[in-house]
């Protein structure tokens, strides 16, 4: 990496809770289990781990996370929330409206969300987050969120068999972007948004995703554990999950699922 934990605290404000600790590796397997292991070690709420490459890259619902060095983001933010389990995906929304706002700042691209946590660009996945969390009773005892964004990839960087659904930065606006301005500004953003959660300004949150959203009243079809939806995607609730309309006019909530924006025919 062309920079260092100590690179990255100095160019953040004083007296954040996210940032505390920063600590970055040329190669891991996957941030998610660093920061993991670093929470078993003692280190505090709010520790941020970056890699330059990842080995084991790993997406929501099993999936791998293509990781090549000298390109892309990696980064996962090691929590203690003090917020109840069953806003637990709200974690996640806060996350990924943190890191939008973040992106839209400093790129100036129109970056919108795909509930509940994926940043698109024209409909092309550009970054993922993937909340992994350890729940005992009625307390999250811990919870690591993984940030993965596209940012320096070329065309030819592209697996040829995701082409039509992912993209980075680069490829939209034709220039290269700095890892480093970017990890500050996801991190500013983060603090701020996380604060929000922990004094229970939800409602804020939801808002704010609401607006950044690219999801809501778009036809989706929705892949559950046990059966397929297609519905029009309404709203979230304030526990983050996605309000859908079926075809018959009645309403489901969504908490988990694999959901693909259709096109208009």
């Amino acid at each position: 990496m062309e920079f260092t934990g100590e690179d990255l605290k100095k160019s953040l404000p004083s007296g954040l809770e996210i940032g505390k600790e920063i600590v970055v590796y040329d190669e891991v397997e996957s941030t998610n289990s660093k920061a993991n292991e670093l929470l078993k070690q003692g280190y505090p709420s709010g520790t941020v781990v970056i890699a330059d490459r990842q080995t084991k890259g790993k997406g929501r619902l099993g999936r791998t996370w293509i990781s090549p060095s000298g390109k892309n983001l990696y980064m996962s933010i090691a929590l203690k929330p003090g917020i109840p389990p069953k806003y637990a995906t709200l974690l996640t929304l806060t996350s990924v409206v943190a890191c939008t706002t973040a992106l839209r700042r400093y790129t100036d691209i129109p970056v919108m969300i795909k509930w509940p946590n994926d940043m698109l660009i024209d409909d092309k996945k550009i970054g993922g987050i993937l909340t992994e969390m350890k729940i005992e009773g009625e307390k999250i005892k811990s919870a690591v969120v993984g940030i993965g964004i596209n940012v320096n990839m070329t065309e030819e960087d592209i697996p040829e068999e995701i082409k039509d659904i992912a993209s980075s930065l680069k490829i939209y606006k034709g220039e290269d972007f700095s890892r480093e301005i970017l990890i500050v500004e996801i991190i500013k953003e983060f603090d701020k948004w996380y604060q929000l959660l922990e004094k229970r300004q939800r409602k804020t949150i939801i808002d704010r995703w609401m607006q950044l959203s690219g999801t809501i009243g778009r036809q989706v079809k929705i892949v559950l554990a046990d059966r397929e939806l297609v519905a029009t995607a309404e709203a979230i609730d304030e526990e983050g999950r996605l309000i859908v309309k079926l075809n018959d006019g009645t309403y489901e909530k969504i908490c988990a699922g694999d959901v693909t924006l259709l096109r208009a025919k």
